[in-house]
């Protein structure tokens, strides 16, 4: 009776098989392993690059008159302290960062220790107000133009903030280009983002005195109003008491004063240094 019969390979030829088994492995996954956070802090950048852009925008439209060209380096100075700081950053009015050197937050930095965005690789690049693209906008407008006083809506109120970060490439610990990782040393990214907001359109806006305040606008929809320079007459002549009506010294005729907030109704907050 055959029995089968079964060949071994020679015991030196397997030596060193799973050591370079392991070093393929190794070669594939190491360089993944070190990728995958890196990807989930460019996400984090695309979303604070985003956050930045609509900071700027909804700051812009508090500037006075939207003089937004006059203030695009104080929103450069408010980005750099607010959207890219630490998330317990206190948050300050009369913030003056520095304008060079690394975040202090630690998901800008890469495996190596290496920054991968720095203070000066973030701009706003553009940071414009214009009218409102909108067709029945423009048509409303040119209509409502006509008439006396500021009344909506702003031509001046569409507000576009472009914030642009470039992304430094991946380095090692000695500042020399990652070259195991390429082609990922070597990408050149560039993030940016835009918002856009149409401010003030059909609602008064600024301080009491403004062009485009409550009185302003209230104003040119009560005629009345423009009889407001008559007070001193109605004075003389509400002192006088009328048959069926008796005096009018109480009236105030053509007066726009806008309704004031209760104090038992406004909230108090407490104040933190």
């Amino acid at each position: 009776m055959n029995h089968p019969h079964t060949t071994r390979a020679p015991r030196r030829r397997m030596h060193g098989q799973a050591l370079t088994e392991m070093a393929v492995v190794c070669a594939v996954l190491v360089p993944l392993f070190l990728l995958i956070p890196i990807l989930g802090k460019y996400i984090h950048m695309r979303q604070m690059t985003q956050q930045a852009a609509r900071n700027a925008a909804w700051n812009a439209i508090a500037f006075p008159e939207y003089g937004v060209n006059a203030q695009q380096a104080g929103v450069e100075r408010a980005m750099l302290s607010r959207s890219f700081a630490n998330a317990d950053a206190p948050i300050r009015s009369n913030e003056n960062p520095p304008a060079r050197g690394r975040f202090d937050d630690p998901l800008l930095n890469t495996f190596s220790g290496q920054p991968l965005l720095e203070r000066d690789g973030m701009r706003v690049r553009s940071l414009t107000d214009a009218k409102s693209p909108g067709f029945a906008s423009s048509t409303v407008s040119s209509l409502l133009g006509a008439l006396p006083g500021a009344f909506p809506p702003n031509k001046a109120g569409y507000v576009t903030a472009e914030v642009r970060v470039n992304v430094r490439d991946l380095k090692t610990r000695d500042g020399a280009a990652a070259r195991y990782l390429a082609p990922f040393d070597r990408l050149g990214l560039t993030m940016s983002a835009r918002q856009s907001l149409l401010a003030d359109p059909w609602n008064a806006g600024g301080p009491t005195q403004g062009r485009r305040s409550v009185k302003s606008q209230v104003g040119t929809l009560v005629p009345v109003s423009k009889l407001a320079g008559t007070q001193k007459v109605l004075d003389v002549i509400g002192a006088l008491p009328l048959p069926a009506v008796g005096l009018l010294d109480g009236l105030d005729i053509g007066t726009v004063e806008p309704d004031i907030v209760p104090y038992d109704r406004l909230q108090r907050y407490p104040v933190r240094e």
